[in-house]
């Protein structure tokens, strides 16, 4: 942050205007993002292979049909370049309005999409392109989410903490309605019926979530803080130009922050079935059940680890989170390897309650308070989509080719342990900024 930047003083204390309702709205974009994600990576193990890439073998339209899974991933620090560039011209809601609103219409629309066998090499193409603008219209909504959840208590908010954890509120529980549904219909139909229709409903199902989440967010006000840099002419011409220009530092720290807590998240939310599933021999459904319980668990201790930092600070909070990841690394592997439920279940909340939750539930507040408003959601959109990209959905395809490479799991365990240490590493480094009770302006 630049040493001429100025904090604005209130000459009033700042009351949070329907600050429930802004937390929702920004609860249910991270639902959605992830809700999109279960589903799309979960189709694409499954049906996408053998429906858009019929004529190779299978395993390369597999990988095929997960490549295009990984497209909008690449796709996504493009979005955060043009969703953070306007969210800080413009504002926050409507650029929250228009990533939820693609979002949900591309989902929707693959589930509409004809398959090879109807239109040939468009169905493909057409898989592709739809899951490249769905990535950039991703990329814009997390960062859009952390910022405008920091700022909905306003300037002098106490409990930007509390309040900036409920994005990963919405990640754990997307993850758990599309787990939901998607196994709903999985398991209600046969498997040619799943084939041929069953596998579409679930990205139906989107334009219904994204109905709900436009209506929670249209009735949401800009938030405070910006409004106030708006009114002043105090916007950026070029924000992300500036914020890379100015902050570059606090982007580099937040790559580092978010690689241990997004990379973690990706291995216990789908390679951690897979491996239970295809390497250990385990009940699917069993792991499965396991995830979702992990996750339900974390959307009950995220708003409690993020209120704890507005009392004893950011970095305590994210410190421990990281080193608990850290260690927990390979203990988490020892008691997925004793194929025990019970075990499974325990490996699966303690990294999810006690590492991941509380790495991640303070980052929000913790990213907002790095960047002055005028450039905030730039510097956060880009952080946050370039460790998305790098860290985020590669991470199971790493660990797959990790252990097939060695013929053993503990790769993978240094692999999520080195990216927790960084994490570490990177919150160590960087200055608490929970005492401030202002959030930096300009």
């Amino acid at each position: 942050m630049s040493t001429n930047e100025s904090v604005l003083t209130l000459s009033e204390p700042t009351v949070p205007r329907m600050t429930p309702r802004t937390v929702a709205a920004t609860a249910v974009g991270t639902a959605m993002e992830m809700y999109d994600f279960v589903l799309y990576g979960t189709a694409a193990a499954l049906v996408f292979g053998p429906l858009f890439f019929p004529q190779v073998d299978p395993v390369v339209g597999t990988l095929a049909s997960l490549a295009t899974f990984g497209v909008g991933f690449v796709a996504r620090p493009l979005g955060g370049v043009i969703f953070g560039n306007l969210g800080d011209r413009i504002g926050r809601k409507r650029v929250l309005i228009i990533t939820m609103a693609a979002m949900g219409v591309f989902s929707t629309v693959i589930g509409l999409l004809p398959t090879y066998q109807t239109i040939g090499i468009w169905a493909p193409i057409l898989l592709v392109a739809l899951r490249l603008v769905q990535g950039i219209a991703m990329g814009g909504e997390q960062g859009g989410a952390f910022v405008m959840a920091a700022e909905s208590g306003g300037k002098g908010s106490a409990r930007r903490g509390f309040l900036g954890a409920w994005p990963a509120v919405g990640m754990a529980g997307g993850l758990v309605l599309a787990t939901l549904i998607f196994g709903a219909f999985a398991g209600a139909l046969n498997k040619d019926a799943f084939i041929a229709w069953g596998w579409r409903v679930p990205f139906l199902i989107s334009l219904v979530l994204v109905g709900i989440g436009l209506a929670v967010r249209l009735g949401v006000p800009e938030t405070s803080v910006f409004e106030d840099v708006k009114s002043q002419n105090r916007t950026a011409r070029a924000p992300m130009v500036e914020v890379i220009r100015s902050h570059w530092r606090g982007i580099l720290l937040v790559i580092g922050m978010k690689s241990g807590e997004t990379a973690a998240f990706f291995l216990l939310a789908t390679f951690s079935v897979t491996y239970g599933s295809q390497f250990l021999g385990m009940e699917r459904a069993g792991i499965l059940n396991a995830v979702l319980v992990a996750a339900v668990v974390e959307m009950v201790t995220a708003p409690l680890w993020g209120a704890l930092s507005d009392r004893i600070g950011r970095r305590p909070v994210m410190i421990f989170g990281a080193a608990f990841l850290l260690v927990f690394a390979a203990p988490f592997f020892l008691l997925m390897n004793t194929t025990s439920l019970p075990l499974v279940y325990l490996a699966l909340i303690l990294a999810m309650g006690l590492g991941h939750a509380p790495l991640a539930s303070p980052s929000g507040a913790f990213f907002a308070e790095l960047f002055p408003t005028r450039v905030r959601l730039s510097g956060v959109s880009l952080g946050v989509q370039l460790t998305a990209m790098l860290a985020g959905g590669f991470t199971p395809l790493i660990a797959t080719a990790l252990l097939a490479g060695t013929h053993s799991i503990w790769s993978v365990a240094i692999y999520i342990a080195a990216l927790a240490l960084l994490s570490l590493i990177a919150t160590l480094v960087t200055r608490e900024t929970f005492r401030s009770s202002e959030l930096p302006v300009d």
